[in-house]
This record gives C-alpha cells, sequence and structure tokens, in this order.
C-alpha cells in the first residue's frame, strides 16, 4: 500500500492523479497508525516551512514522519516535502525542521533578471532532464545530493538519495513523461538495490538562469465549451475543454490556464467538475480563474488538482485575499490576472489604467502601482492582459509588459496580441516576460507549439522541447 502523508500542505490531488496515471492506488491520510502500515510512503507539499512544522505538530505527524523517513521503506519527499527534511529552513525568520537531512534551506537572493519564485522548467545537471519547478527557497547542496540544478546564480540540490528515502525539489507529478517515469521507478525500485550513489554535479559557478521561457495556452470556457473573441466579444466555439488540454498538453504546452469567463457574472462557483476532469487528464501544471469569490474558493480548486489560482476583478475589490492566499497556500499559488488599458487618467502616471468585469469598469487604478502592490501582498505570479492587444493577433503589448516586469520580484506573464512565434521572442526579449500566453493562434490551427518553440529556439530564447 502506498500513502500519501496528508498535513494541509497542498498538491495531494496532483500526487494521487499521477500515481492512479501509473495504476497505483495511492491512499491519502492523516492516521498515524495507516503511516505506518504503508508499504511506501509519500510526503508531498508546497506553501511555506513555518506552517508546514505547525500543521505536523497539530496532528501529531512529526515523529511519524520521521520514523517512515528513515524505516528503509521506500520514502519519497516533494518539493516543500523534501525541504522540510532538512535541519533547518531560512524561511519565515528561521525555521528548526525535521533534520532527517544535514543541510539549510535558504532563500535565493535577488538577482536581476532571476524572478523568485523559480516558477517553470529547468534542467538536472547530470542529466539535463528537465522537470517543474516552483519555489523561493532552496536546499543546500550536501553529501546526499543526487541531482543539482542552477537558479539565480546558485547551484542547490534538484533531488537527495540517502538509502530508502528518495526526496525531489521538482514536482514529478507535473512534469509530464519524465515525471512520471521518476515516479514509476521509486515504485518499482527494490529497497535492497538502492543506495547513496549519486551522479556527479558540476564544481563550476552557476547559471544566473537555467529556466525555459513558458508557452501557456489559455483556454477561455463558457458553459463546459472553449471559446475565443476578440475582446471579450463576437465569441465561437472551439471545443471540449479536457480534450484540448489534453491535446496541447501532449503538444508540448508547459503550463495551461483555463477561465470560467461567466461564472463571476452567472454569480457562480467556478465550474469545479471541469477542473477535477483537466486534472486527471493531464500531467502538467494549470491556473484556473473565474468565479473565486474568497479564500475556500481557492482552497476548493487546488483540492481539485489546479496548481495556481488566478484572481483578478476580485483582488481589486478585495486585494486582501491575495495575502490570504498566499499565507494559506504559498505565494506560488496565487496568480494575479490583470486587464490594463492604455489611458489618460492622471492618477496613471504608468499610462496605463487597471480594468475590471471583461474591460468593462475603469478602475482608476495605475497599472505598475497595482502590479507593484500585489507583489507584495504575495501574488506569486502576475499575468498582463493587455486590453488593447487582447484577440487582435498583432503582437503583445510590449511597454505595459515591460513596466511591469521590471518593476516587480515575481514572475510575469505576457497575455493578448499573440499572432505568430515572433511575437513571442519579441516580448521575451523586448519585455522581459517570463511566459507568454497564447489562444487564438493554436486554437485556429494556424500555428502548433512545436512551430512556436522551434521558432523560439532558433531565435536564442531558452525553450524546452518537449514532444
Amino acid at each position: 500500500m502506498t500513502v500519501i502523508i496528508d498535513y494541509k500542505a497542498g498538491n495531494l490531488t496532483s500526487v494521487k492523479l499521477a500515481f492512479a496515471a501509473l495504476g497505483e492506488e495511492a491512499v491519502v491520510t492523516n492516521d498515524p497508525s495507516v503511516i505506518r502500515a504503508a508499504d511506501r510512503v509519500v510526503f508531498p507539499g508546497v506553501g511555506a516551512a513555518k506552517s508546514a512544522m505547525d500543521n505536523l505538530r497539530a496532528l501529531g505527524l512529526v515523529d511519524v514522519v520521521r520514523e517512515a523517513a528513515t524505516s528503509g521503506k521506500p520514502f519519497l519527499g516533494i518539493c516543500l516535502g523534501m525541504q522540510i527534511l532538512f535541519r533547518h529552513s531560512e524561511e519565515d525568520g528561521g525555521v528548526e525542521t525535521l533534520g532527517i537531512l544535514d543541510g539549510q534551506v535558504r532563500r535565493f537572493p535577488d538577482v536581476p533578471g532571476c524572478k523568485v519564485p523559480e516558477i517553470g522548467w529547468n534542467a538536472t545537471r547530470g542529466t539535463g532532464d528537465e522537470y517543474y519547478f516552483v519555489h523561493s527557497y532552496y536546499a543546500e547542496v550536501t553529501p546526499d545530493t543526487y541531482l543539482t540544478a542552477n537558479y539565480a546564480g546558485v547551484t542547490f540540490t534538484a533531488m537527495v538519495k540517502k538509502g530508502n528515502l528518495w526526496a525531489c525539489q521538482f514536482h514529478p507529478e507535473k512534469s509530464g513523461k519524465l515525471g512520471l517515469a521518476l515516479l514509476k521507478a521509486w515504485l518499482e525500485c527494490p529497497v535492497n538495490s538502492w543506495g547513496s550513489s549519486r551522479l556527479a554535479h558540476p564544481s563550476s559557478l552557476a547559471s544566473l538562469a537555467s529556466l525555459t521561457r513558458r508557452v501557456i495556452p489559455c483556454l477561455d470556457v463558457k458553459g463546459g465549451r472553449v471559446t475565443k473573441g476578440v475582446k471579450f466579444k463576437n465569441n465561437i466555439d472551439l471545443g471540449d475543454p479536457v480534450e484540448m488540454a489534453v491535446a496541447y498538453s501532449d503538444g508540448g504546452a508547459d503550463e495551461l490556464v483555463f477561465y470560467d469567463i461567466t461564472a463571476s457574472a452567472e454569480r457562480r462557483p467556478i465550474d469545479i467538475g471541469m477542473v477535477e476532469a483537466v486534472a486527471k487528464a493531464i500531467r502538467i501544471p494549470f491556473a484556473v480563474g473565474g468565479g473565486i469569490s474568497c479564500v475556500a474558493d481557492m482552497e476548493r480548486v487546488i483540492l481539485a488538482g489546479a496548481e495556481k489560482v488566478s484572481v483578478n476583478s476580485l483582488a481589486v475589490r478585495n486585494p486582501q485575499i491575495i495575502a490570504d492566499g498566499a499565507r494559506a497556500f504559498g505565494a506560488q499559488c496565487v496568480v494575479l490576472g490583470m486587464d490594463p488599458v492604455k489611458s489618460a487618467n492622471p492618477h496613471c502616471p504608468s499610462g496605463y489604467e487597471i480594468t475590471t468585469r471583461g474591460f468593462r469598469e475603469f478602475t482608476g487604478m495605475d497599472a505598475v502601482e497595482w502590479a507593484k502592490r500585489a507583489a507584495d501582498l504575495g501574488a506569486g505570479e502576475i499575468v498582463v492582459n493587455s486590453v488593447d492587444a487582447d484577440g487582435t493577433r498583432a503582437g503583445f503589448e510590449l511597454d505595459i509588459t515591460r513596466l511591469i516586469a521590471d518593476a516587480v520580484g515575481v514572475p510575469v506573464v505576457a497575455s493578448g496580441g499573440a499572432g505568430k512565434p515572433a511575437h513571442l521572442v519579441t516580448v521575451f526579449r523586448e519585455a522581459h516576460a517570463d511566459a507568454a500566453i497564447v489562444a487564438g493562434m493554436i486554437h485556429t490551427g494556424d500555428y502548433t507549439l512545436a512551430q512556436i518553440k522551434e521558432e523560439m529556439h532558433a531565435a536564442g530564447v531558452p525553450t524546452r522541447l518537449c514532444y
């Protein structure tokens, strides 16, 4: 029996579904007796070290986890579940963690050109395999390090192997076929054949940034169908969201984003059934937005299998939702969506004003100042969807994307206007975007993700070529 430990630290559904895709029916539990009786134990997690340790203590699981990790039975830590196996974390002013592994967890340094959190696909040194990382803190390289990766001038532990214990900073459950292969190897590896042999990791200076630039298909959903228009008008039906999600995942998408575009207007919650169906069908990260009104709605979406929750108009009305969401689920789970438009409003010195309610309401808020405030509140990522460019396929709005990307320390996603692969090359090179959203240019079949990425790669943009 494989058990996934539930200590209220996220990504349980994604991990369970990944094992199900391999034919392994894992049990999610926080019952100490069930964990002790398990043949294999998975210790996942997203969020912050202090809250994770608080939860473990409240549930009486600290000793249970220590026993499982040192018992000789197969044990797998994922992301935060790896970090808190170490002795100490700098997070939250300093936290004593489980001490099963020697070493410390530190915050990435502030380095120009490297946003924190690190969000995206990064290659592990020694193999070159690309996995999906989402984290602001990293574990030092120690004698138990098996794989390393580089970011922000730091070489950090990407994976640990120590006897029966495997642990990875990346998310294998959201790393496509390579991630599933790693989980399969963990399931099938006999304990007595394990050991602590390591791949060599480089001693040379780490590069500043090793992340690829992400290409993210966007699916606007209305009435259970994907739709597309120009500035939210003249929408046409494009197909089933789950079928399209699978096609784009198989075609090389780095992430997906779904917007339930009528949920707020119809005063209903987001279509959780759709979220659950997508989570079962794909093994890459996805975000959802629309119909989110409170932290409880965020939790429902995350428990249904999404990695990120996007808030837009709600955050304008109630900015505290950003801080509350980040505190509950970690900054990496909270995405601020914004719809800026060129404006002569004297209250908007950047020249761009935030709109809400599908571009219908002007707020008088300066776009750059709003982005900076949202990042300070805890948003882990900002999607800049230009009203002026939306659906035009004439190219991204470079000025506002660059202004915001240069003003905040979190990743920025360009959205609105993509019409050909050259537009993505330009927004990455000239507007400093970390990711770009595409919709019409791939929904219509004019371009494939492979064509987009091949042109990016040829232009020297770091690209994940994975098909």
